[in-house]
C-alpha cells in the first residue's frame, strides 16, 4: 500500500483591496464680494480718525510751542526797547528843562525892570537857551512786530491794542520834533543877519564884553528870535512828557506780560 502523497498548501486568501478615500464633501462656491461685518468697518475708521486727530494735534501743539515762544522773545526785546526809550526820553527832557530854564533866566533878565545881571551870565544863558534834544526812539522790534504780521503771536489783546497806539504816537512825535527842529534851523540864518553877535554864539567865540545888552533890550530882532525859541521849547517838552507818560506805560504792561508769556 503506498502511502498517500501529502496534500498541496491551501492557497492564501488575497488581500483586500484598500479602501478608496471618500471624496471631499462639496463645498459651496465663494460669493463674488466678501461680507465685511459693520462693526469691523467702524473700529477701522475710528483707529484711522483717532490716528489723523492725534497727528494734528501734536503738529498743533508743537506749532503753538513755537509760536509760544516767539511771542515771548518779541515781548522781551520790546521792554528792553520801552526801557531804552524810557532812558532817551528822560536825557531829552533833562536837557530841555536846562534849556527852559535859560530861556526863562534870559528872558526875564532882559524884559524885567531894573538893572542887567553880568553880561556873562547873560551871554552863558544865550548860549545856552540854543541847545534842543533831539530824541530818537528805538522802534526796531516794534515795526518788525506790525509790518510781518506777528502783532498776531501777541495773546493779550489789550496789549496788542496799546503796543499799536504806541506805535503810532512815537511816529508822530517823532516828526513833530523833527519839524520843530527845522524850524529853529530855519532862524540860524536870520538871527545871523539881524543881531551880529549871534554870529559868535554860532562860531563858539561869544563876546560878553562885545555886546550892548541895554540896547537889545528893546530890539524887536531879538525879541523876533527869543519868543519863538520860548513856543518851540515848550512844545517840544509837552511832547516829549506826553511820550515818557505813554512809554512808562507800555514798560509796565509788558513787564506784567513777559512772565506770563514764558509759559508754554
Amino acid at each position: 500500500m503506498h502511502p498517500s502523497a501529502p496534500s498541496a498548501p491551501p492557497e492564501p486568501a488575497p488581500a483586500p483591496a484598500p479602501a478608496e478615500p471618500a471624496p471631499p464633501p462639496a463645498q459651496a462656491p465663494e460669493p463674488s464680494g466678501r461680507h465685511v461685518p459693520w462693526r469691523t468697518v467702524l473700529r477701522e475708521f475710528a483707529t484711522i480718525v483717532a490716528g489723523v486727530l492725534c497727528a494734528l494735534a501734536a503738529q498743533a501743539w508743537w506749532e503753538g510751542r513755537q509760536e509760544r515762544g516767539r511771542e515771548h522773545d518779541y515781548l522781551r526785546q520790546l521792554l528792553a526797547d520801552t526801557r531804552e526809550n524810557e532812558r532817551r526820553l528822560e536825557a531829552a527832557i533833562a536837557e530841555d528843562e536846562a534849556t527852559h530854564a535859560n530861556l526863562r533866566r534870559l528872558v526875564g533878565a532882559l524884559h524885567g525892570p531894573g538893572a542887567l545881571p553880568p553880561g556873562d551870565s547873560l551871554m552863558r544863558w544865550m548860549v545856552r537857551s540854543g541847545s534842543a534834544s533831539d530824541f530818537q526812539p528805538v522802534s526796531g522790534t516794534l515795526g518788525a512786530l506790525l509790518t510781518t504780521g506777528d502783532l498776531r503771536l501777541v495773546r493779550n489783546d489789550s496789549l496788542r491794542a496799546l503796543l499799536v497806539s504806541y506805535a503810532a504816537g512815537l511816529e508822530s512825535e517823532n516828526h513833530r520834533l523833527r519839524q520843530l527842529r527845522e524850524a529853529t534851523m530855519g532862524v540860524a540864518a536870520p538871527m545871523g543877519r539881524s543881531l551880529p553877535f549871534m554870529r559868535g554864539l554860532f562860531l563858539g567865540e561869544p563876546r560878553a564884553d562885545r555886546t550892548d545888552w541895554e540896547r537889545l533890550r528893546d530890539d524887536p530882532e531879538l525879541w523876533a528870535v527869543l519868543l519863538p525859541a520860548q513856543a518851540a521849547n515848550a512844545n517840544r517838552l509837552s511832547g516829549l512828557e506826553r511820550a515818557r507818560e505813554e512809554t512808562l506805560r507800555v514798560r509796565r504792561a509788558l513787564e506784567a506780560e513777559v512772565p506770563r508769556a514764558a509759559d508754554p
